[in-house]
């Protein structure tokens, strides 16, 4: 289940909001170690919302999930009904919707720095000294790789070779085992809490070499399927077991294009993952926090990887008028 079981209409210590990438899961960790029996909630910035209300803690700590455009007024909102009973610690890297600054989440505590992973940040926050390796797996896996004092530091007086293996391990692994299995996302929150390393869990091993294998399988298909559309390349209704974010990544090499998307339908919505060359200029979280609102969506991200949910019916729409931003940059 998304939530732990049985404790939905429970009155918890603190509960842990997280994201459910390495990124999010080291987070959780780190938290889990400075506050022992929280409860672990997964979700994902357009669920955050409703998947709050069902939280029920003195201390919500909230890690690595960027605040969604639409429902921005609706969360904050959520927040202060909250506050009365909740101290709220919001800790995130992502950018903030158009037209909000920090000052305006109206949360206890507020860490935020778009230069660092969540896991970095949640340590410095909240961290313990023995959980240092482990905020620094979740900065590799967030590609944060020698790009903050921290990361940098770190690896100087550890061998870059063992920690890169480590945290190579934990995402291949949750990219095999698929977002949806919270089950085996909290026992690994759980052993990450208590220094476990990820190379001495056989299941761990397991899974990050069926998923290197299918990343292997994923280029083949990649290959095969990818589209190109006046500059963008697009893998569409990426199929399961093969991820629309990995795809977007691939289809960049396979393509030479400065700009890819991996799509996948959804109840009425065409959700999608887009990747663009660190040299392509186009600031991806801007473009689609501006964008995908005119045709009745909601997107954001990081610059250089971001996504959206459009309407199925809009999608194409949507793709012409992003095709006429990135047709204006020359590359």
């Amino acid at each position: 289940p998304k939530y732990p079981a049985g404790q939905g209409k429970l009155i918890m210590k603190t509960a842990i909001v997280v994201h459910g990438d390495s990124d999010g899961i080291c987070s959780a960790a780190i938290t889990l170690n400075r506050y022992p029996g929280s409860s672990i909630w997964f979700t994902h910035p357009v669920g955050l919302l409703g998947d709050l209300k069902n939280v029920r803690a003195e201390r919500i700590v909230i890690c690595d999930l960027a605040i969604s455009e639409r429902e921005k007024d609706d969360l904050f909102e959520e927040f202060l009904n909250r506050s009365s009973t909740s101290e709220i610690i919001y800790i995130d890297h992502h950018p903030l919707p158009l037209n909000t600054i920090a000052g305006d989440i109206p949360a206890s505590h507020v860490v935020r720095d778009l230069t660092k992973s969540a896991s970095e940040l949640t340590f410095t926050y909240l961290g313990r000294p023995e959980m240092k390796l482990i905020a620094l797996f979740g900065a590799i896996s967030d590609y944060y790789t020698d790009s903050t004092a921290f990361v940098k530091t770190t690896l100087d007086v550890l061998d870059k070779r063992t920690i890169y293996l480590e945290a190579g391990l934990l995402s291949q692994a949750l990219g095999m085992q698929g977002r949806r299995d919270y089950d085996f996302k909290r026992k690994l929150v759980e052993a990450l809490s208590k220094g476990v390393m990820p190379s001495s869990r056989p299941d761990i091993v397991r899974k990050a070499v069926a998923g290197t294998k299918r990343e292997w399988e994923a280029i083949e298909y990649v290959r095969g399927s990818v589209e190109i559309i006046d500059g963008i390349g697009l893998v569409r209704n990426v199929p399961r077991g093969f991820s629309p974010n990995k795809s977007a990544k691939l289809a960049l090499g396979v393509t030479g294009l400065p700009l890819c998307i991996g799509t996948r339908r959804k109840k009425g919505h065409i959700d999608f993952s887009a990747r663009k060359r660190s040299t392509f200029s186009l600031d991806l979280n801007i473009t689609f926090r501006t964008i995908a609102p005119r045709f009745g969506g909601s997107g954001g991200g990081h610059p250089t990887a971001a996504g959206a949910r459009i309407p199925q019916k809009h999608f194409d729409e949507f793709l012409e008028a992003l095709q006429k931003e990135v047709e204006a940059i020359p590359y």
